[in-house]
């Protein structure tokens, strides 16, 4: 019943699959205009507020040419294939994500396989886990989930997944992430150089142009990114799972969710938090996203997550949402204890383990 709920909602949104060539290429060459005039004022400028400005403006641009690199990695972006392979490479250098490895990542595993429990951002670990951790990453645990998402994705997900090939990854497709890899290793080499040049220019340190050309914009990035992949699918009412089976039970409508910003946000943003119709149908481009949300929410009426952007909510996602009871498809508190098992009590093959 879900497949066919999923594959009518698939074809409700299949008008609004059409790219555009004009738009995706214009918007990549303002981003990346944007992004670059904003890292040469960062290191030139002469006012310390003036080079903290700048450098959080490029590090917001930075996830603005994510999200054009994601469409591209879809294939979505512009008309052709090779255009959208060129982008999605070019568009992926200032985040620094390797694209062999978030083709992997994103892909053939968040999109084929999602909220499953060590597949996806913010996969949530059960009371018994992390009773289980020793206590620094307990410590490390409440720090991610109590609003560090920028050291959680930059920790969890870009090191361990976007970055460098670890060793799960083998054969031709570890030889492709390795050349990715070196073309991201000679970007950061650029970039830091022209940071400095550009600082030298303004007569400021190379250390300062470093840390404000390249560092702190490439925190800032972490920062959204975090939060953006943690609202998108951690909600009370959004079902994580053990393994796919499970989740394939369910609709990819019933997986996102919808957190609505304000309108100026979502141009900044190029509209990335319409995220249940992206799931739904992943071939349309950021430039259709927000009519197709909003006939997807037409479409499922009161079974729509749909949740007002506040500070108030954010909050009350980092105080409820810190484990998860993945039998009862539940979150609890990192204070909860674990029921301990009676004496001479012996786990078989069918007895649930956390």
């Amino acid at each position: 019943m879900n497949a066919q709920r999923e594959k009518f909602l698939r074809d409700a949104l299949r008008p609004f699959a059409k790219r555009s060539n004009l738009v995706g290429y214009s918007a990549a060459v303002l981003d990346g205009a944007i992004f670059l005039t904003a890292v040469y004022l960062a290191c030139a400028s002469a006012d310390v507020w003036l080079q903290a400005l700048f450098s959080v403006i490029a590090g917001t641009m930075i996830s603005t040419l994510f999200v054009l690199a994601h469409d591209a990695g879809h294939g979505s972006l512009v008309r052709h294939r090779r255009g959208n392979a060129f982008l999605a490479r070019v568009l992926l250098l200032p985040s620094l994500h390797n694209l062999t490895l978030w083709r992997i990542a994103h892909n053939r595993g968040h999109h084929q396989a999602a909220n499953i429990q060590g597949m996806n951002s913010w996969s949530p670990m059960t009371v018994a886990e992390y009773a289980a951790l020793p206590k620094w990453k307990q410590w490390r645990e409440r720090v991610y989930r109590s609003g560090g998402f920028g050291p959680y994705y930059l920790v969890e997900r870009w090191l361990k997944h976007k970055f460098y090939p670890n060793a799960t990854v083998r054969g031709a497709v570890r030889k492709r992430a390795l050349a990715d890899f070196a073309v991201l290793a000679a970007w950061l080499g650029a970039w830091s150089a022209g940071a400095v040049v550009a600082g030298t220019l303004g007569d400021n340190a190379w250390y300062a142009s470093l840390v404000w050309g390249v560092a702190v914009p490439f925190a800032v990035w972490n920062c959204l990114m975090g939060l953006t992949v943690y609202l998108q699918h951690t909600h009370p009412t959004v079902p994580w799972f053990r393994n796919a089976a499970e989740a394939a039970r369910h609709g990819a409508e019933e997986l996102a969710v919808h957190v609505k910003y304000p309108r100026w946000y979502g141009l900044l943003s190029h509209d990335i938090m319409e995220h249940p119709a992206h799931h739904i149908h992943p071939l349309i481009p950021f430039y259709r996203l927000r009519a197709a949300q909003e006939r997807l929410n037409e479409l499922l009426g009161k079974d729509a997550i749909v949740e007002p952007m506040t500070p108030g909510y954010v909050l009350g996602l980092l105080r409820q949402c810190r484990v998860y009871d993945y039998e009862r498809r539940e979150w609890a508190d990192f204070c909860d204890t674990v029921a301990p098992e009676p004496a001479g009590a012996v786990l078989t093959a069918e007895a649930p383990r956390s």
